[in-house]
């Protein structure tokens, strides 16, 4: 009997907890953040004011167009030693060349970068186009279409979020933007 009271009490619990992450959160936005997200169409008609969900392939073949590009993937509200305010990749890819593409994996935390002083566009995971509402699947799946890897094959040893592409040919995979230029 003390063990059916326990297991509906942790039942009740559990029920009234909220995930962040698990999902690409877009369900627990409000009204004006939803306003912000759009459907990707194409690099000519983006605008800061928006957000555009886009996939791997989308973004391969824009790359092609630049001859140096960073992708950042990244999580909203990063707390890591290896996160930096999105100003600081803008002004690193500034300074070196570079055709920066700021791309979050989902939405949770979205405030968090919207408060930032950003000029740059962003971009979204679009799990839709990958079939997939795991955060941590369809992010897997736009890492390989983005380095045009088999989308189901499974992660190695974790390299890093910042993408380093001549044309759309991928130089390099780093967890910090690098002290030195030469990339």
């Amino acid at each position: 009997m003390k063990n059916i009271f326990l297991l509906l009490a942790t039942l009740i619990f559990t029920s009234s907890c909220t995930v962040q992450g698990w999902t690409n959160d877009y369900d627990k936005l409000n009204e004006t953040q939803k306003q912000k997200i759009a459907e990707f169409h194409n690099f000519k008609d983006v605008s800061n004011d928006s957000i555009y969900k886009i996939n791997g392939q989308q973004l391969r073949e824009e790359l092609k167009n630049h001859p140096k590009s960073i992708v950042y993937l990244f999580s909203n509200g990063c707390s890591s030693e290896f996160c930096r305010p999105l100003s600081v990749y803008e002004d690193y890819a500034v300074k070196n060349g570079y055709k920066l593409f700021l791309v979050m994996n989902g939405y949770t935390n979205l405030d968090a970068t919207l408060k930032q002083p950003i000029s740059g566009v962003l971009y979204v995971i679009d799990n839709d186009y990958y079939k997939e509402r795991l955060n941590h699947k369809y992010t897997r799946y736009f890492e390989n279409d983005l380095t045009n890897k088999p989308l189901n094959e499974k992660r190695g040893k974790y390299s890093g979020n910042l993408y380093f592409f001549q044309g759309d040919t991928l130089v390099q995979i780093l967890r910090e933007l690098p002290a030195n230029t030469q990339l």
